[in-house]
């Protein structure tokens, strides 16, 4: 019976990895025509967004921080979750999660087979998806399966020509700070990237914006909102006070109750926890109940991978920071601490991202650095080009090459000066991929 279980579970691998290398890795960001094509297949599924609670949030950064935050305070309280995310840094699966537990190979590839039974039906091929596409559409049926209570769903990239901009109304959609990314996809100005973001506002429903929003941004949500007909959530804003900060996390006083620990260092991550307490105060408000001390159990056990994970045995931090805004609220953290060693830094960035000033943020705070090429065959900059420009900008900076993840894990913590020595890996999620093979993390 084992051995029969062995072969099912090889044969279910093997048929997952051949679907997934089989799916177009192609982003079609500026294909205008995408959108359409998944309302289309959702509509031949039945509308399954239909049947969801769906919390859209979109944003540059912090996305994935306030959905992980929101789900462990839903989970708390009693509510199942469904959380849909990109990117990955360990497997495919993290990006669909039910109340976090990945989906199974198994689900996905009958939700897969369900999607390519429906294609013949309507006379299209299996790759009438992209690879992000399947993902989107295979998480809202995986959810409707599963029947949670709510689904935070998380804009791929911008707005406009998203997938995820396929769904009908939802009952929330939230934005986190908006701030210059991707000029080359979704806008050359911060308006343009508003603008972008914005089209994610549909009629009915009920938007939050992050409180410390730009002027210009937040002109343009709230433009958008009003021109459709949606209603802008008000709230006063929360007031909180770090009591306590560590690699570890943050203790945290809201509203003039301690008592809250967030498991997830760096003070930028309060601005996040921030929009979260505006979207469960949004949901008090449509009948939904919260306790304080259920809410503060949640947040104390939040987790997610690559978002400034602290491993204590190896005194090494995590951060899948990839723009300037995330290199600067790292960097803040770094100094919050007030470490007695400057960290030893595994660095790796996209060639597309504006990595010059990235490394203005954060070679300032560390001793040394070590590159790595990022898994990215198409926009990595590779480790020897970044230790080039890094000797180059920075020369009284100690810069090593490392070979591979390995490498350089093995590296940095042979040449920190102890093990008191903070190690940082960081500049873009596919840093962090990259890393995934070295068993020791």
């Amino acid at each position: 019976m084992a051995k029969l279980r062995e072969r099912r579970a090889a044969r279910v691998a093997a048929n997952y990895k051949r679907v997934i290398n089989s799916l177009d890795n192609h982003w079609h960001v500026l294909d205008d025509s995408r959108v359409a094509v998944v309302k289309e297949v959702l509509a031949w599924l039945g509308h399954p967004d239909q049947k969801l609670k769906i919390i859209h949030i979109a944003g540059t950064n912090g996305k994935s921080s306030t959905g992980a935050m929101l789900g462990a305070i839903l989970q708390a309280n009693g509510y199942s979750y469904g959380h849909f995310s990109s990117p990955y840094i360990l497997s495919d699966r993290e990006q669909i999660i039910v109340d976090d537990e990945m989906i199974s190979k198994s689900d996905f590839l009958r939700h897969y087979q369900d999607l390519v039974t429906c294609f013949k039906r309507h006379g299209v091929p299996a790759n009438h998806l992209t690879y992000f596409e399947y993902f989107t559409v295979i998480s809202l049926l995986h959810f409707v399966d599963n029947a949670v209570d709510f689904v935070i769903f998380e804009a791929g990239l911008g707005g406009l020509r998203d997938a995820t901009n396929a769904i009908a109304t939802p009952m929330l959609t939230v934005f986190t700070k908006i701030s210059v990314d991707h000029q080359l996809t979704i806008g050359r100005s911060l308006q343009d990237i508003a603008e972008n973001e914005a089209a994610i506002i549909k009629p009915g429903t009920v938007v939050i914006d992050y409180a410390g929003q730009d002027l210009t941004v937040h002109r343009v949500l709230k433009a958008q909102a009003e021109a459709v007909g949606a209603e802008w959530f008000v709230h006063t804003q929360d007031q909180i006070i770090i009591a306590n900060t560590t690699p570890a996390g943050m203790d945290l006083i809201i509203n003039g109750t301690p008592g809250y620990f967030l498991s997830m260092p760096g003070a930028f991550q309060v601005h996040n926890f921030g929009i979260v307490l505006q979207i469960k105060a949004a949901l008090k408000t449509m009948g939904y109940t919260f306790t304080t001390e259920k809410t503060q159990a949640g947040l104390a056990n939040v987790s997610l991978i690559g978002r400034m994970n602290y491993h204590p045995e190896k005194n090494i931090l995590f951060d899948a920071a990839h723009n300037v805004d995330g290199i600067t609220g790292l960097v803040a953290a770094l100094n919050a601490w007030h470490l007695k060693i400057k960290p030893t830094l595994i660095l790796g960035v996209l060639k597309d991202k504006e990595y010059h000033e990235m490394l203005d943020e954060i070679i300032p705070v560390v001793q040394r650095v070590i590159t790595v090429t990022p898994k990215n065959k198409s926009r990595a900059l590779s480790a020897e080009e970044l230790a080039a420009t890094i000797i180059m900008t920075y020369p009284k900076v100690e810069v090593e090459i490392a070979n591979d993840a390995s490498a350089a894990i093995s590296l940095a913590m042979r040449v920190r000066e102890s093990s008191q020595a903070l190690i940082v890996v960081t500049g873009s999620f596919y840093t962090l991929s990259a890393l995934q093979k070295d068993e020791r993390i």
